[in-house]
Formats: C-alpha cells, structure tokens, sequence
C-alpha cells in the first residue's frame, strides 16, 4: 500500500531506501481537538523518519525540544539523537521510499519535504541500531 508523507522538514531521502516512520499521539483534550486550533506546531503532526538504509534520522525541532527553538543562525543547538522520551507513540512502521521531492518555502526560510512510499509493515520489535524507542 502506497502513502504520502509531507513533512514540515528536509528529509530528503533516495528512492529505494527503506525508512521507519514514527507517529506521534494527539494528547490534546478532546474539546481542544475539535476548536479551531488544528495544532500545527504540536509533534503530532509530523512524523520522524529515520532512513534505515542510511541510518539518518529526521525530525522538526518540536520532537526534540519543547516550545521555541531559541536558537539562532549562528550557534548551532546541542539537539539529541533521538526524539523526547516523553512524546506518546502512536505508530511506528517500516516504508520504501518510492519517490522524494523538497521545496524551498522562501516566506518560512525553509524546506519541506513530499515522500511517497510504499508501506512494508509495522516495524520489527528488535529495531537494533537503530533503535526507534526515543531517548
């Protein structure tokens, strides 16, 4: 079964890499669910992909940090490996990568990323090296 992912992140990963993809839980009370805030900057909403092939993992800064950034283009954040311990996993499967596009998003100062694949299964229990269980 084939899916999209578009993630608010570069993640720019070759066509025929396997990668697992990590879901994280809505946690929000349930009459925060149904307001108006559809809760864009919550880690919810994106996934981490980690190229299982490559052994890169790719995440926004809120599975790693909690509220702003506080960084600046300058010094570079001391970010972890892993996302948060703390963050509800929802799902976590392994995927092929089918085909991978980036787009500069100049208003945002950033890139995006479009991945279509080809999903394989949940992920194995014994995730090994690359150890999908945060941090």
């Amino acid at each position: 079964m084939d899916a999209t992912l578009t993630l608010n992140y570069p993640a720019p990963i070759p066509a025929g890499h396997e990668i697992e993809v990590t879901e994280f839980a809505d946690t929000r009370p349930e009459k925060k669910r149904t307001s108006w805030h559809p809760g864009w900057d919550q880690p919810f909403r994106h996934p981490s992909v980690l190229d299982v092939t490559a052994n890169i993992r790719y995440m926004n800064h809120m599975h790693v940090h909690r509220g702003d950034n506080g960084g600046n283009s300058y010094a570079p954040n001391d970010y972890p490996l892993r996302p948060r311990a703390d963050l509800p996993v929802q799902r976590v499967y392994r995927a092929r990568v089918k085909a991978c596009a980036l787009v500069m998003v100049e208003g945002l100062d950033g890139q995006h990323t479009k991945l279509v694949v080809e999903v394989l299964g949940p992920a194995p229990a014994d995730a090994g090296p690359q150890d999908r269980r945060p941090s």
